[in-house]
C-alpha cells in the first residue's frame, strides 16, 4: 500500500511538473549600440535588439529554452550558458573551435535547451574576450521547491569593466613591445550595467525585518570582486548552481565567471543606511598595477537617514567591517551530497606565465598555450572515424585530453603565477578534494570533509594548488580555461574530449551550424586542419617559453 501511494504520489508530482513547464522563446538581434554605463564614458557595446544591457532570463526547472540569435555584428559571435551541462545539446554549448565554427555575421543559429539545472547562471558570447564588450547577461532558472525560505530577490550583476573594446585589450596584453604591454590600465565596477559616481543607480533598497536573497555574478573579463554590506553578515547558500548548507560570513570574493547566492536579514530598524562593497582586486590581471579599487553603494532603509560607511583612503579602505581574507569554499557542504569520484585518469596541469619565443607573453598549461583549430574539435570527433580516439586528429594546439566514458577524472591544478586564476570547465562540475600550497607546507593543505562542494569555476590563488575531480559521463567536446577571458586569449585553456565512440553514436549536428561553418569558410569534416586523418604535417606546436623568462 506503502509503494502503491509512493508511485502514485510520484506520478501526480510529476504529472504537476510537466503542466507547468512551458516553453521560453527569445528572439535575439545580436548588434552594436552605445552605453554610458559610468554616467561618462560613452562607448560601442554589443546589446539585443538595439538594448544595452541584454534582458536578465528567467526560466523554471522543466522548460525549454529556445533564442533565435541573429548576428548583425561585423564578426562572428556565439552563445555559451555558462554552468549549463548540456547534456546530449554538446553543439549548444557555444564555444567557438570547440563546440561550433561561430554564428557569422548576417547568419543565424537557434539554441534549445532543456532546462534541468536550477541556480544562478549567465550566458555570454564565447568568440575570443567578446563578452568584455557587453554581450553578457544573467540566467536565472528557479526550482519547484527552494530550500530556504525568503521575503525578496535581487540580482546583482558585478562587473569589472572597461572603456575600451576587447581587441584593443587584448592586443595591448599580447604586444611584442613590453612598454605596450605593461602599460596601466585599470576597470571601473558596475552594478547590473550600472556605476560611477551616482550611488542612486545602483541603490539596494530593504525593508526591516525582510529577509533577501541576493543572486551574486562576477561577470567580468577580468578582476575579482569582494561583496559584503558594512554591519551585514552574509549566509551563503549556492555556489555555481550548487545549493549549499549555509556558510556565514562578512563577504565573500567572486573572481570572474563565480556565481554565489546569499540570504541576508535586514536589520530591524531604519535608523541608519549602510554601505555595500562591489571592490575590484586587480591581483588576477598580469601586465598591470596590482590595486584594489574601491566601490561603495548604499543600502537605503530610510531615504534621510545617516550613512555608515568605511573610510577609502587612494587605493586603501579602512573602519570596514569587509575583510580581504580568501573565501574557502572546501568547506561548504552542498545539500545534494554525492561521493567524490575515484581517480581513473589523474592529469596534472602547471600554470605558468612567460614570455615565449614570438615575444608574447603567453600563459599556458604545461607550457603548451592553446589556440583554437580551423575545424572545431567536434565536428572532427564526428568525421575522422576511429581515429577520433588519437590526440592529434584534434590539434596539438587545441590541448586535447582524451577520456573514456564514465572514467572518474582528478586534475591537478598547481598554480606556479603571482597571479590567482579561476578556472571553469565545461559541461561538469569539479568536486573540490584538496587545497594546499605549492610549497607542500602541511599547514596550508586542507581536504574536502564527507561530500565534497561542487562547483563549475574554481579559484586557484598564487603558488598554490587544488585537486580536483569529475566523472566523464557526459560525453561532448568540453573546454576547460580559464575565466580571465584574456588570459584565455593568451593560451590558458585545454579541450576535454571525452567519449568519442559516445559522440559518434549519439550527436547529429544541426543543419544550420553545418551552414554557419559553410559561410564563414571552414571545412565541415576532417582533423583539425580540415584534411583526412592523421595528416597534420603542417600542425603549428609552438611558441615555446624562453629560457629565464
Amino acid at each position: 500500500m506503502l509503494l502503491r501511494l509512493a508511485c502514485y504520489c510520484y506520478v501526480a508530482l510529476s504529472a504537476i511538473f510537466l503542466a507547468t513547464a512551458k516553453p521560453v522563446v527569445l528572439d535575439w538581434d545580436l548588434m552594436y549600440t552605445s552605453a554610458k554605463p559610468d554616467g561618462k564614458n560613452e562607448r560601442r557595446v554589443i546589446g539585443v535588439n538595439g538594448q544595452w544591457p541584454p534582458p536578465v532570463i528567467y526560466v523554471d526547472v522543466g522548460d525549454t529554452l529556445t533564442i533565435n540569435a541573429n548576428n548583425k555584428l561585423d564578426e562572428p559571435t556565439s552563445l555559451h550558458t555558462h554552468g549549463f551541462f548540456q547534456n546530449g545539446t554538446n553543439y549548444y554549448d557555444g564555444a567557438v573551435g570547440a563546440t561550433e565554427c561561430g554564428i557569422p555575421p548576417n547568419g543565424s543559429y537557434t539554441y534549445r535547451m532543456n532546462i534541468t539545472q536550477s541556480g544562478t547562471y549567465w550566458i555570454h558570447s564565447h568568440y575570443k574576450a567578446q563578452y568584455v564588450d557587453g554581450l553578457r547577461t544573467p540566467l536565472i532558472s528557479r526550482a519547484a521547491a527552494e530550500h530556504y525560505k525568503y521575503d525578496e530577490e535581487v540580482v546583482l550583476m558585478l562587473e569589472a569593466w572597461y572603456n575600451r573594446n576587447s581587441h584593443d585589450i587584448n592586443d595591448q596584453l599580447l604586444s611584442t613591445s613590453e612598454a605596450i604591454r605593461l602599460k596601466s590600465f585599470l576597470p571601473t565596477t558596475l552594478v547590473n550595467s550600472r556605476g560611477g559616481s551616482d550611488v542612486n543607480v545602483t541603490k539596494l533598497t530593504f525593508t526591516p525585518g525582510k529577509k533577501y536573497r541576493l543572486r551574486l555574478l562576477n561577470v567580468s573579463g577580468t578582476g575579482m570582486i569582494r561583496f559584503g554590506i558594512e554591519n551585514h553578515m552574509l549566509d551563503v547558500i549556492e555556489l555555481d548552481g550548487v545549493d549549499s548548507e549555509i556558510k556565514t560570513v562578512p563577504s565573500i570574493q567572486l573572481s570572474a565567471g563565480q556565481r554565489a547566492s546569499v540570504l541576508v536579514t535586514a536589520k530591524d530598524n531604519v535608523d541608519y543606511n549602510y554601505a555595500y562593497h562591489a571592490d575590484i582586486f586587480t591581483d588576477m590581471q598580469a601586465g598591470v598595477e596590482r590595486a584594489e579599487l574601491p566601490y561603495t553603494g548604499v543600502v537605503e532603509y530610510a531615504p534621510n537617514a545617516p550613512l555608515i560607511a568605511p573610510t577609502v583612503i587612494g587605493h586603501n579602505t579602512i573602519n570596514t567591517t569587509m575583510t580581504w581574507d580568501f573565501f574557502d569554499d572546501i568547506d561548504m557542504v552542498p545539500i545534494d551530497k554525492r561521493p567524490s569520484p575515484g581517480v581513473n585518469k589523474w592529469l596534472p596541469l602547471e600554470v605558468r606565465t612567460a614570455i615565449y619565443d614570438d615575444r608574447r607573453e603567453h600563459m599556458a598549461f604545461n607550457n603548451r598555450t592553446y589556440s583554437p583549430p580551423l575545424v572545431p574539435s567536434l565536428i572532427t570527433a564526428l568525421t575522422t572515424g576511429y581515429q577520433g580516439w588519437y590526440p592529434d586528429v584534434y590539434g596539438y594546439k587545441t590541448y586535447p585530453v582524451i577520456l573514456d566514458h564514465l572514467e572518474d577524472v582528478e586534475v591537478a591544478i598547481f598554480n606556479m603565477d603571482t597571479n590567482s586564476h579561476p578556472f571553469h570547465i565545461h559541461g561538469h562540475n569539479f568536486f573540490i578534494i584538496v587545497r594546499g600550497t605549492v610549497d607542500k607546507n602541511p599547514k596550508n593543505r586542507k581536504e574536502a570533509v564527507g561530500f565534497p562542494m561542487r562547483r563549475d569555476t574554481i579559484t586557484v590563488p598564487p603558488l598554490s594548488y587544488a585537486l580536483v575531480r569529475f566523472k566523464a559521463d557526459n560525453p561532448g567536446i568540453w573546454m576547460m580555461h580559464c575565466h580571465m577571458q584574456f588570459h584565455n586569449e593568451q593560451g590558458l585553456a585545454l579541450t576535454f574530449v571525452e567519449a568519442p565512440f559516445q559522440i559518434i553514436n549519439d550527436t547529429k549536428l544541426p543543419d544550420q551550424m553545418l551552414k554557419n561553418c559553410q559561410a564563414l569558410g571552414i571545412p565541415t569534416s576532417g582533423n583539425a586542419m580540415g584534411l583526412k586523418g592523421l595528416d597534420l604535417a603542417n600542425d603549428a606546436h609552438g611558441p615555446y617559453p624562453l629560457a629565464g623568462f
